[in-house]
């Protein structure tokens, strides 16, 4: 949505021109994650623009007042589809006036309408440097015209009748915006990600959650259905993150309680594998287990990873023979139908080398931490305390001379401890 943020669900064309105008927050959470780490990885202020943009309108448009976030919001309004997002250009010469003409040459709106019924979908083909450079005219003027006539849009659009709201709060969906939430927060420092994620975060927990047990649908003050594995997998993937982007160690017991959970109640040790439904829910002629990657994840992909991340973070072996064997169950299936099974594949490149633990100790423990997140490194575990910390790896690890230390392990087995960010990096890269 060039106006407001956020993405529509698919394209219905092969260019990717128009969208199906409905937004899921499933979708916009793992762009968010996605976009976020494409940043860090490449620095590219376009996907740093689209974070921003994606969790302003989820902000805006789907956050509930208790801090819960919203399933979607329809495709339709006024009984017809996309009709809250196209424009006329009879309708934009009214809103800019003027000033319209390079704006919609750079958006390609037309009179006649680039899509249906004579209306124009907002879709630049060129990136703002590119149109520049074409028009002859600066960047930062283009930025001014583009920036300009999207806020008056925007504002004129606020006045429309909105796309119906879907007002369920899906436990499961919400931890995929959380985990978004904590990626933006780590990369960019953004302390908005960080209020919105922690808000979240405890209405989870207040909310959707009884003791072990966390419930998947939440609507006008209540809780129902017995959570499902994949609201067990996301939202213990959300805390794994939130712990590494905070060092907050309440985040990394809570995803360790909810993983005990699932081995208990899901698990299914004769196929290494997890059920989708609960033990203690209603019986089922049978129970399925969801295997393959779609849209969303497969809660057992999902759950093998975070099994093998806490297996490093809180050096649970359990844990890691339980994710060896979920991975093993499906290599050959990764070797044949790869594009069944991407979530699968990411773990199995987790293993192609070791895994890095990194564990930072001392008063700036969350600088170096922030410092450290600017480069990607996707394949690292990070662990801190400014103080002292009962965690594994965190044991027998101190500040050295009173100075913030870092120790970079592979194994349990640690290099020696430096004071700086890029002596981490030389060690790491060595």
């Amino acid at each position: 949505d060039q106006l407001g943020g956020g993405f529509s669900r698919y394209s219905t064309d092969p260019e990717w021109f128009a969208p199906h105008f409905e937004k899921m927050l499933y979708d916009n959470g793992q762009l968010v994650s996605l976009y976020s780490e494409a940043f860090a990885a490449t620095d590219n202020p376009l996907y740093r623009d689209i974070v921003y943009q994606t969790i302003g309108f989820v902000e805006r448009e789907l956050t509930s007042p208790e801090g819960g976030f919203y399933s979607a919001l329809d495709a339709d309004s006024e009984g017809e589809e996309g009709k809250f997002y196209v424009w006329t250009k009879a309708e934009i010469d009214r809103v800019l006036g003027f000033t319209d003409i390079l704006f919609c040459e750079y958006y390609g709106i037309t009179q006649e309408g680039n899509w249906e019924h004579g209306n124009n979908i907002l879709h630049p083909v060129l990136t703002v440097d590119e149109f520049a450079r074409k028009k002859g005219i600066s960047t930062e003027e283009i930025n001014k015209i583009v920036s300009s006539g999207k806020q008056k849009l925007l504002a004129a659009r606020e006045h429309r009748i909105r796309p119906g709201l879907d007002d369920k709060i899906l436990c499961s969906w919400n931890g995929l915006m959380l985990k978004g939430l904590a990626d933006a927060y780590r990369v960019f420092g953004e302390t908005r990600f960080l209020e919105l994620a922690l808000q979240n975060a405890h209405f989870l927990q207040a909310n959707l959650r009884t003791g072990g047990q966390l419930w998947h649908s939440y609507k006008n003050g209540k809780a129902t259905i017995q959570g499902y594995l994949e609201d067990y997998a996301f939202v213990a993937d959300a805390y794994i993150t939130l712990y590494q982007a905070t060092f907050d160690g309440q985040w990394l017991a809570a995803a360790d309680e909810l993983a005990g959970y699932a081995i208990r109640n899901f698990h299914d040790a004769e196929e290494d594998l997890f059920f989708f439904t609960d033990a203690t829910a209603e019986k089922l002629i049978a129970r399925k287990k969801e295997l393959f990657d779609n849209v969303i994840p497969a809660s057992n992909s999902a759950m093998a990873k975070n099994l093998y991340w806490l297996g490093i973070l809180l050096d649970n072996t359990e844990y890691q023979q339980i994710a060896s064997k979920m991975l093993s169950k499906v290599k050959q299936l990764i070797l044949t139908d790869g594009q069944y099974l991407t979530n699968w594949a990411t773990l199995f490149a987790s293993h192609t080398q070791p895994t890095a633990e990194i564990v930072v100790v001392g008063p700036e423990a969350e600088t170096f931490r922030r410092e450290i997140e600017q480069t990607y490194h996707p394949n690292k575990v990070m662990l801190g305390t400014a103080a002292t910390s009962t965690l594994p790896l965190l044991e027998n690890r101190i500040a050295i001379n009173g100075k913030t230390t870092v120790y970079v392990c592979f194994n349990k087995t640690c290099r020696l401890p430096v004071h700086s960010v890029a002596e981490m990096w030389a060690q790491l890269q060595g």
